[in-house]
């Protein structure tokens, strides 16, 4: 990882942390706080793509972000009680960051962020249940969404 991307992935993840904090309190995440989280990505991504030589970077980055917010959109319209709105939209800043780093590997970048950000939320609510709190109405999976793409960012 390059100077370039560890300046993008630290701006993502302390937008992951303040996001986590507000979808946990409240089961929201701000359209404010995506879209600057997102700007943020696309600036320093695009610096970095035009100063390292690889602009190519940009398109896997277009089409992952469209593929990840448009599986969770699917996911949404089929089980609209299952997944909230502000999920849907965070998962294009990840799909943009996933397919930056990961390039023409973005679809197993992706499905693996997705898949271990079922998990975490699975095993928050297990351990929840296990303290004796019950099954929660609701579940806050930002911070789970986050924290799977930081993580697949990390390693890719």
């Amino acid at each position: 990882m390059d100077q370039a991307q560890a300046v993008a992935l630290a701006w993502m993840t302390v937008w992951i942390v303040a996001l986590s904090i507000v979808d946990l309190r409240s089961r929201r995440l701000p359209d404010p706080m995506i879209a600057t989280l997102l700007a943020g990505l696309v600036l320093l991504d695009a610096a970095a793509a035009v100063s390292g030589g690889r602009p190519g970077s940009l398109l896997w980055a277009c089409v992952s972000a469209l593929t990840y917010g448009g599986l969770l959109f699917t996911v949404r319209a089929l089980a609209p009680s299952g997944l909230g709105g502000g999920d849907v939209k965070l998962a294009v800043p990840m799909g943009w960051q996933i397919g930056f780093a990961a390039g023409i590997g973005f679809p197993t970048a992706v499905l693996t962020a997705l898949v271990l950000a079922c998990l975490f939320a699975l095993m928050w609510q297990v351990l929840g249940r296990l303290r004796g709190h019950g099954w929660p109405q609701t579940l806050a999976f930002g911070p789970w969404l986050g924290a799977a793409a930081v993580m697949v960012v990390s390693i890719t």
